[in-house]
This record gives structure tokens, C-alpha cells and sequence, in this order.
């Protein structure tokens, strides 16, 4: 069932409900908004665990993956490379909203389920976010857009940094709101934490936590890549563009290890 901004008595009742008895839930809507929070989460219950998706750290390549490996053997005739499939209702790990009476975040992980997701440098990424977002992207109705404080897409790359580090985690497109809050970090006990610096060997890794044979595990296949490289970072951040990131991101460079120097 999809939630959508305005809700129902009934779907308001639901939420009421998930937020008394679920506390990973509740914490995270102090911070998100329920779409995102929903749209956020991806559950396997053919393998038992649950993805936290956390945009711009080779999600949609993990997705597809997870995807097929959900749809092997079935009759289904969902193509694990569709953007339908792999990020929105369509996708086999999409079955139900974790809200009240679905099972609940809190729920899976007293059931067992394990968890999963994955982080990237907080530099690195934002860049990622606008190359693919803004800069590659030039379309009318631009979605990621319509999240910038003024509704209206940057001029340039430190145009949008000077934009984001003023918003609110509420305020925030998942693409470039902190990791910390996205992925609900200290909420969830994670099987596994993958870093998008080390993708070939956490994506396999990822797999490995989850039980999965090797001979199962998924082709990789790198999907929608930008050019954000190490080697073009200090092409756009100067001075004040780096230390205003990691004033707002102090938080994910501390819970996840990354440095305030721009990487080499």
C-alpha cells in the first residue's frame, strides 16, 4: 500500500499505531518525512533481511542485484534492470509498507531479519549528487529540484553546496540529506555496513553476510555512475565548500570514519 503526503484517517491511525510500537520508526520520523522513510526501505522475505537505502553509495547496482536474486526461479516476468523494479513499488522487495499491521522495522529485527546498507564519503558524494542530479539532469520537472530551498535547481556546484548545509534533515532530499539519518544509524544493529570505496569487495560481502551462497550471488554490474571521482574533487570544492560540508556532515564523517581532508 503507498503512502502519499496527505493521508487517510485509516493510514493516520496505521502511523499512530507504528509509532507506539515501533521505536526505530519514531525516531525516524522526527527526522524524515514518512514518504521517504517508507520509500527507504527494501525487505527481502524470501532471504530475511532488510535494506536501508541510503542514495548515492552504488544503490541502484545493489538494488537490480537484489532484485534478481528475489525473482530467481520464479514465474515472474520483472526485469531486475528496470528503474521500476529496482527502486519503486514494482520491485519484489517493495510487498508492503513497514507500517502497522505489517511488520515493522522493530519487528524484522526481533524476528531475526538481518540488516544491511551502505556509506560513502560525504565529499564524494554530494558531488556524485549534483553531477547526476543537477548537472546531468536539465529536465523541467526535476524532482530533486523541488527540494532545494527554492524550489529551483542550482547554478553550479557550490551554489548547491551553499543551498543544502541550510536545510534541515527534514527539509532534505534522501540524495543529499546526512547518511546518519538516512540509514537511522544507532537505531539498527547492522549485519553489515558496506563502504562505497571498497564496492566489489563489500557488494560481495553484503551477500556473504546474508547468507548467500557464492555461486548465488549475483553478477555486479555498475548502473547509473557519475563521474565523481577522487582525482576531480579539488575541480570543485574550494576552502569554504569543504569546511561548510563537513560543519553539516560532521556527523557521518565521525560515525563512519572519513576524514576532513579531501581524499588523494
Amino acid at each position: 500500500m503507498a503512502f502519499h503526503n496527505r493521508l487517510t484517517s485509516i493510514e493516520r491511525a496505521r502511523v499512530t499505531i507504528t509509532k507506539l510500537t515501533c521505536p526505530i520508526t519514531r525516531n525516524a520520523l522526527r527526522a524524515i518525512p514518512l514518504t521517504d522513510f517508507i520509500f527507504g526501505v527494501y525487505v527481502s522475505r524470501r532471504y530475511r533481511y532488510v535494506y536501508i537505502d541510503n542514495p548515492k553509495t552504488g544503490c541502484t547496482s545493489l538494488k537490480s542485484a537484489m532484485a534478481e536474486l528475489e525473482l530467481r526461479g520464479s514465474e515472474s516476468n520483472l526485469d531486475p534492470l528496470n528503474p521500476e523494479v529496482i527502486h519503486y513499488d514494482a520491485s519484489p522487495l517493495k510487498s508492503f509498507a513497514p507500517i502497522f499491521p505489517n511488520p515493522t522495522l522493530s519487528s524484522l529485527a526481533a524476528q531475526g531479519y538481518r540488516f544491511v546498507t551502505f556509506v560513502r564519503n560525504p565529499y564524494q558524494r554530494l558531488l556524485s549528487c549534483y553531477l547526476n542530479k543537477f548537472d546531468s539532469n536539465a529536465t523541467m520537472d526535476n524532482p530533486q529540484a523541488r527540494r532545494m530551498p527554492h524550489g529551483t535547481a542550482p547554478g553550479d556546484f557550490l551554489e548547491f553546496i551553499e543551498a543544502v548545509v541550510g536545510q534541515t534533515d527534514q527539509e532534505m532530499d534522501p540524495h543529499w540529506r546526512s547518511q546518519t539519518i538516512n540509514i537511522h544509524f544507532g537505531r539498527i544493529t547492522y549485519t553489515h555496513i558496506g563502504r562505497f570505496e571498497n564496492y566489489a569487495l563489500d557488494y560481495k560481502a553484503t551477500f556473504e553476510k546474508l547468507g548467500i551462497p557464492h555461486t548465488d550471488i549475483p553478477q555486479l554490474r555498475h548502473l547509473n555512475k557519475t563521474k565523481a571521482g577522487r582525482s576531480r574533487l579539488r575541480e570543485f570544492y574550494d576552502e569554504k565548500s569543504q569546511e561548510a560540508v563537513y560543519a553539516r556532515y560532521r556527523d557521518d564523517f565521525s560515525n563512519f570514519g572519513y576524514s576532513y581532508e579531501l581524499p588523494d
